[in-house]
């Protein structure tokens, strides 16, 4: 349904605001805008999506971290040796506490991880009677 309208002056053919065609039109629109709302938030609440956007954030940093070691490891690797050079007892001695702490961890989380499994194992027996 189309009728003239005057704007300023200016006769211009348009559509009548209340028309079926405009109210179609705005239906539309608005479904539109609905579904990417809903679009949305569904990535928002989905735990699933959650999680890999987390998962993804995590390799994307851990992968920064691991080009930025690289491109300092060199330099890291060149000052250490000249600290040898410089001073080879104290660095030494640096180098196998260092090693010592690492070994005491490493130990630690071993046990850790047999106990867990010990004490799983007992609670399993004792479930299964």
């Amino acid at each position: 349904m189309t009728t003239d309208y005057t704007t300023d002056g200016v006769t211009t053919p348009r559509t009548a605001p209340g028309a079926p065609e405009n109210i179609r039109a705005d239906i539309q629109r608005t479904r539109a805008d609905l579904g990417a709302t809903v679009t949305a938030l569904t990535g928002r609440v989905n735990p699933r999506a959650r999680l890999r956007g987390a998962l993804s954030n995590i390799r994307t940093r851990s992968a920064s971290g691991v080009s930025r070691v690289r491109a300092q490891a060199p330099r890291r690797a060149r000052q250490v040796q000249q600290a040898v050079r410089n001073r080879p007892v104290p660095v030494a001695v640096a180098a196998l506490t260092a090693a010592g702490a690492v070994a005491a961890v490493v130990l630690g989380r071993r046990r850790a991880v047999k106990a867990r499994s010990a004490r799983g194992r007992r609670l399993r027996g004792l479930l299964h009677r």
